[in-house]
């Protein structure tokens, strides 16, 4: 079950999400040169739609699915530590009486 909840939720890092940019522009335009070439020289529309819709769908298999290749760098955080926090009280009296010794996490 948690296999296919990784898959589903997608979670890929800053270099994956520049990869995927990168790519999917370099495959849209591919095709769409492609798509103006073929349909250039034969005179037909029909190819060009084909081919343009063809280079859609494959960046979209090669981008959407959260791929192993995007998920190379992920992210470290920091651990959480401890914050001590004053609370001070609201009664207007300039904050002479402070709760101390609260910790928060």
């Amino acid at each position: 079950m948690d296999q296919i909840r990784s898959i589903i939720d997608g979670f890929i890092d800053f270099e994956g999400q520049r990869l995927a940019e990168t790519l999917t522009t370099a495959i849209l335009v591919l095709a769409g040169a492609l798509a103006f070439i073929v349909g250039f020289v034969l005179s037909d529309l029909k190819y060009t739609v084909y081919i343009g819709l063809s280079g859609t769908a494959i960046a979209f298999l090669a981008v959407v699915p959260p791929w192993g290749i995007y998920k190379r760098n992920p992210l470290t955080y920091l651990p959480v530590s401890e914050v001590q926090v004053q609370m001070v009280d609201g009664d207007g009296d300039g904050g002479n009486q402070k709760e101390e010794g609260k910790k928060v996490k």
